[in-house]
């Protein structure tokens, strides 16, 4: 077991909000348990946003729209947790014609810092609606989002251990906090993996290195393992580290040129062959700089 601090957080001085928004249909329980497990860090909180969508013809009818409610409310009472993991999201209900806009209010009226979001995967039933849902927010870049996929859509994650892949840059941060605080939550064995390669100039790779370390320093966790792996292939180099592990966080591609590209297609193959669940940040807003010195740090432009 790991020690329980937590000292290391990806924003000094601000209070984590999670926000996890769901549709009826969505295979939301994994996102849902990842949400919980944030807001379960010392002194955040958490919204499950449950929204019924409002749709043209005879959805609008006063029945059938009170119909979709009590069938939301049924179903979000049906994803509570057995054992001891209890639920530490309040849930909101809201009607809603434009589910995009509701999230950008709700975010707003809770002054969420973190929004939980489904990854899709090509068995989601709804997945390019929330496909498009993903491309409407991602232009906000008011919070850090928290992409989860699995192949278990109606099982929580409870990972016994956790992999980070962390390279450089700011995203680096926010990747490691998301995992140090989920490694707390669910009293996870945490391991730290830093890819290397030989194709990059050693400069840039010292730097990568220099970041990671201090990076891990700053974490203050002294039983995180701690892994330098070298491989030509970031992707394949994550591949191999994650057998044995129960979740793997990865951080988003960042591109100045490219803002709504999360993962290239090398790192999404990757993530199509883990048999685990794979956690995906993409952080807040980075000013034009900052994202294109991330995009060289994090490696992500061959991806």
């Amino acid at each position: 077991m790991i020690p329980r601090s937590r000292v290391f957080v990806s924003h000094v001085g601000t209070r984590p909000r999670v926000l996890a928004p769901v549709l009826l249909g969505q295979m939301a329980r994994p996102t849902i348990s990842v949400g919980d497990a944030l807001a379960a860090s010392p002194g955040a909180s958490g919204n499950l946003l449950a929204l019924v969508e409002i749709r043209a013809g005879r959805d609008n009818e006063v029945f059938a729209q009170e119909q979709r409610r009590r069938d939301m409310l049924h179903w979000v009472a049906g994803l509570e947790y057995a054992g001891d993991v209890r639920r530490r999201m309040s849930v909101t209900l809201r009607m809603t014609a434009n589910a995009a806009s509701s999230i950008r209010d709700a975010v707003a009226e809770t002054e969420a810092t973190s929004l939980v979001l489904e990854w899709p995967t090509i068995a989601s039933p709804r997945r390019h609606g929330l496909t498009d849902l993903t491309r409407q927010l991602l232009p906000d870049r008011g919070t850090d989002i928290v992409f989860v996929r699995s192949n278990s859509p109606n099982h929580a994650i409870t990972p016994r251990s956790i992999m980070a892949s962390i390279r450089g840059g700011p995203s680096a941060r926010v990747v490691a906090s998301t995992a140090a605080a989920l490694a707390d939550a669910y009293g996870s064995a945490l391991t730290l993996l830093h890819i290397q390669t030989d194709s990059q100039h050693p400069d840039r790779s010292r730097r990568e290195w220099e970041s990671f370390e201090q990076i891990v320093e700053e974490m203050h966790r002294p039983s995180t393992m701690v892994r330098l792996h070298h491989h030509d292939s970031p992707a394949a180099g994550i591949l191999e580290e994650a057998v044995g592990h129960d979740l793997v966080i990865i951080g988003s591609r960042l591109s100045a040129s490219s803002p709504n590209v999360l993962v290239g297609r090398e790192l999404l193959r990757m993530v199509r062959q883990l048999d685990c669940p794979v956690v995906m940040v993409r952080p807040k807003h980075l000013t034009p700089a900052d994202s294109a010195h991330a995009s060289a740090m994090n490696g992500n432009g061959r991806r």
